[in-house]
């Protein structure tokens, strides 16, 4: 009666997820920002005293302030530069340059057909495009799912701790060590990546808008930021990130002059940062082979878009520490049934 009674809770919230995918992605990532506010709140009522309340309506203060404050400053900037880029695009003879190239680099490939190589690259183009419209499409029309998230942030921090204990409460006692154990791991490993992986993709924003400002292209600042944001989904997020930078770069020089110095700043960023930025910031790796990442990301991207591939590595961090842990819990605390 249990079993049949779990299968049919996990059945109907498999229909809800399938119905409601960018709601359930903005529960999810409310979730995520109530483990990494947590430390905070927790700081803020054990060493200074406050009320929970308190500590949280602090926390959310000062972040909704320095946001507010962002936002006000660098809007009016943002908004130029968007304007000045979508005037400069708009009056780019793209078809015309895009042909230009490949006639350039079939002349030097002879086996390649001109005509066939510009069709194929003028669908690629429309295809990626008509990918991007629709996946913001998609996002700007679910924008009021996000509207949810600092509700559902604020009523994690404030009740998590309670939902926990009473959750914790109705484990058998034969499970409650091992229990306790998986908890406290989830907890610690994925505010721990999640950490690093913010700061990690914060300093690759810092160091492409250096190297762009370097080399003179146009934007570094917006570039670097996007550059960065695109970081966080592994692998496949600094390529992305390089296509905004390609086409700034064509529309300001009008060829590719500029192309190999944008890829050699992202080689020697990548570089920095597979070396030296990620064993920093990741002090425990989540030790994933490329290949398990590459079917995550994929699996996220087929369930809920761009958003499924952010959320795919910090779910499948949870996924695995509880595997993990379960299976040492029965193990060493000798579980019988």
């Amino acid at each position: 009666m249990k079993v049949a009674g779990l299968l049919l809770v996990l059945g109907g919230s498999f229909s809800i997820a399938a119905l409601f995918p960018m709601l359930l992605s903005a529960l999810i990532l409310s979730l995520l920002l109530a483990f990494m506010l947590r430390p905070f709140v927790k700081y803020l009522e054990v060493h200074l005293g406050f009320h929970r309340t308190v500590s949280i309506a602090s926390v959310f203060l000062v972040g909704g302030g320095a946001l507010t404050v962002l936002a006000i400053k660098g809007l009016p900037s943002l908004l130029a530069t968007f304007t000045n880029l979508y005037s400069s695009f708009r009056d780019f003879p793209f078809d015309a340059k895009l042909d230009e190239v490949v006639r350039d680099f079939t002349t030097n490939v002879p086996l390649l057909d001109p005509q066939t190589v510009t069709r194929k690259v003028h669908a690629a183009i429309e295809s990626g495009t008509q990918s991007l419209g629709a996946n913001a499409t998609a996002i700007a029309g679910s924008a009021f799912s996000l509207l949810v998230i600092p509700f559902v942030t604020y009523f994690a921090l404030s009740d998590g701790d309670r939902a926990a204990k009473r959750l914790l409460e109705r484990v058998p006692n034969k499970y409650f060590e091992m229990t306790l154990n998986v908890i406290h791991r989830i907890q610690q490993d994925l505010v721990g990546y999640l950490r690093g992986w913010l700061l990690d993709s914060a300093i690759v924003g810092v160091m492409n808008i250096v190297g762009y400002y370097v080399i003179g292209l146009h934007y570094p600042i917006l570039m670097g930021v996007i550059g960065g944001v695109t970081n966080l989904v592994p692998y496949v997020g600094p390529f992305a990130g390089l296509v905004p930078a390609f086409l700034v770069a064509v529309t300001q020089t009008g060829d590719l002059t500029l192309i190999l110095p944008i890829l050699m700043v992202n080689l020697v960023v990548q570089a920095i940062d597979n070396i030296i930025v990620q064993p920093l910031c990741f002090a425990k790796s989540v030790d994933m082979h490329p290949v398990t990442v590459i079917v995550v990301l994929v699996v996220g991207n087929q369930l809920m878009g761009v958003l499924g591939m952010l959320l795919a590595i910090p779910l499948y961090v949870v996924l695995k520490v509880t595997a993990i842990e379960s299976y040492w819990g029965l193990k060493h605390y000798r579980i019988t049934s």
